[in-house]
């Protein structure tokens, strides 16, 4: 019998990797997706999709061609106190260490993984050093939101380590996508009139879901001249928070009246306003050098897209 490839989808129950599951799926792939909530995402995700509930479940014949990990909690959500925190870790050291484990007695290992990040990974930045651009090469920072990207990326690390397996890290931006995501608490300040939040010249790193698939089916197709690789995804735009509040204001027919002072923002949400009022403008140096062609390179186009009634 004819192998079909096949795609290993851990976190795949999520935004992303919904849209990736049917990606592939529609390409006559087999997807097999590795979820805590199985049945659910079975209905959820529809026919020819299999779901299982960890890695050990898988048949030991199985052959992957690929394995894509995009498994942890959102940082987004809740407050950042200390158990949070061990919380957002875990999500992702865990999974990443189940693929360890998983490869270290399976006979069949996969051509490659691709590994989630973010761009949280160069840090907050500073007014300075938001006139600078981060590319694949640039440093992380002794933040959070670093920290956690460092850890996460250092357990796929392991991994690469004890299996020889190549891996591809994906940090990826704000991601922009009609059926869910952050778009939606992007917008709701637009839509009452709020355009400033903080300085508003505050990088904002994004890129268009479709980019995301686009931009992972790119990297899945290319020969391996390394055996680890950083790709930023994000789009190549330059963006900062202003930008998109009055690019969204345009799109949306709406009109800026009011602001948000940053002092206020950190009084409500702390640590956590980090993600608000601080970030690095992101260039995505390899994908540009590989050849890769966005298919939203700017924001206009992107929000015209995602705001348009089907």
């Amino acid at each position: 019998m004819e192998h079909k490839p096949t795609v290993i989808l851990l976190g795949g129950s999520g935004f992303i990797g919904s849209h990736l599951a049917h990606d592939f799926h529609g390409r006559g792939w087999r997807v097999i997706v590795v979820t805590r909530f199985p049945d659910q995402t079975r209905d959820r995700l529809g026919p020819g999709i299999e779901t299982l509930a960890a890695p050990a479940h898988l048949d030991p014949t199985t052959r992957a061609d690929l394995l894509i990990n995009l498994a942890g909690a959102s940082v987004g959500e809740g407050r950042w106190n200390t158990a949070r925190k061990r919380t957002l870790l875990a999500s992702r050291q865990g999974p990443t260490q189940q693929i360890g484990q998983w490869l270290a007695r399976h006979p069949h290992k996969p051509r490659l993984i691709i590994q989630a990040s973010a761009v949280g990974f160069y840090g907050n930045g500073s007014h300075r050093q938001w006139q600078d651009t981060c590319t694949e090469a640039s440093p992380p920072q002794d933040v959070f939101v670093s920290r956690l990207c460092q850890l996460w990326e250092a357990s796929a690390e392991e991994v690469h380590r004890a299996t020889g397996v190549p891996i591809a890290v994906c940090r990826l931006g704000v991601v922009l996508g009609r059926d869910g995501g952050i778009l939606p608490q992007l917008l709701r300040p637009i839509r009452f009139g709020v355009g400033r939040i903080g300085s508003g010249q505050q990088p904002m790193a994004w890129i268009h879901m479709d980019d995301v698939v686009g931009a992972i089916r790119h990297i899945s197709e290319q020969p391996i001249d390394a055996p680890w690789r950083i790709w930023n995804l994000t789009a190549p735009e330059r963006t900062t928070q202003l930008d998109f509040a009055q690019t969204a204001a345009r799109v949306l027919h709406r009109k800026l009246w009011l602001s948000l002072p940053g002092g206020l923002m950190r009084r409500i949400l702390g640590e956590q306003a980090d993600l608000v009022l601080d970030g690095q403008h992101v260039q995505p140096a390899h994908l540009l050098a590989d050849g890769y062609t966005f298919q939203y390179p700017t924001l206009a186009a992107a929000l015209d897209n995602l705001t348009a009634r089907a």
